[in-house]
Order: structure tokens, then C-alpha cells, then sequence
């Protein structure tokens, strides 16, 4: 079973945002949420109610891992199938959807300043 900081993690990943994001958004430090996500540190009642909220996931499963209606929040979609995931697969995946994502936006950086016009022609007009 995974933590409650890998679980806040996972929640924010999924939610596409940065801890400075998060950080922003309930008026603390980003050093407070990384302490939150490797278990050093614990929300009070009232962040805890706002960190549920911003990730759209129930307090309990944050807490507990577990879900209250009974339905998994990891499933995804194979050839037309629900695959049931594990928190730590559904992490997994996601670290590695992120990785993917970082790698294909530097290739297409890269691509562009290749295809860019390089300007002047390095010729001496002199």
C-alpha cells in the first residue's frame, strides 16, 4: 500500500500541476507540499480539506488509500477495456507519462531550432 505523501504525489501528477502549483494555490512554501509528498511532514485539518479538493479526490483515499464508493480512481483504458491499476502502477505510469512528455517537448525544441533559419550566413561582408 502506498504512503500518503506517494499518494498526494500521484493526485497532483495526475492533475498536471507542479508543487510551486500547488504551493501558489494554498499560500504556502513549495518546500512544505515536497514535505507533505515525502512524508516529513503532515497537512493540518483545513490544507488537507483544500489539497482533496484541488486534486478532485476524496480526504479518506488520500488518507487511507482506500475508496469510499467503491470504484478505482486508476483504471485506464486498453483496446476498448478498463484495466484496473495499483496505486504504485498507476504511479509508475504516470512518472514515466511524464518523462515521455518532458523528452518529446525537447526533441520538438530541438527539431524547431534545426529547421530554423540561422541568420546571417557566416560569410565576412567586409
Amino acid at each position: 500500500m502506498t504512503t500518503f505523501g506517494t499518494r498526494l504525489r500521484q493526485a497532483r501528477k495526475s492533475k498536471r500541476l507542479t508543487q510551486n502549483d500547488v504551493a501558489e494555490h494554498l499560500g504556502i512554501d513549495f518546500t512544505t507540499v515536497s514535505k507533505y509528498e515525502n512524508d516529513k511532514s503532515q497537512p493540518d485539518n483545513e490544507t488537507l480539506r483544500e489539497l482533496a479538493g484541488l486534486y478532485e479526490v476524496s480526504i479518506d483515499w488520500l488518507l487511507t488509500g482506500k475508496l469510499t464508493e467503491g470504484v478505482s480512481n486508476n483504471r485506464i483504458w486498453v483496446n476498448g477495456q478498463p484495466e484496473e491499476l495499483t496505486d504504485d502502477e498507476a504511479l509508475h505510469l504516470m512518472e514515466t507519462l511524464e518523462m515521455y512528455r518532458l523528452l518529446k517537448a525537447k526533441r520538438q525544441k530541438e527539431s524547431a531550432r534545426r529547421q530554423s533559419p540561422v541568420s546571417g550566413s557566416g560569410e565576412n561582408p567586409c
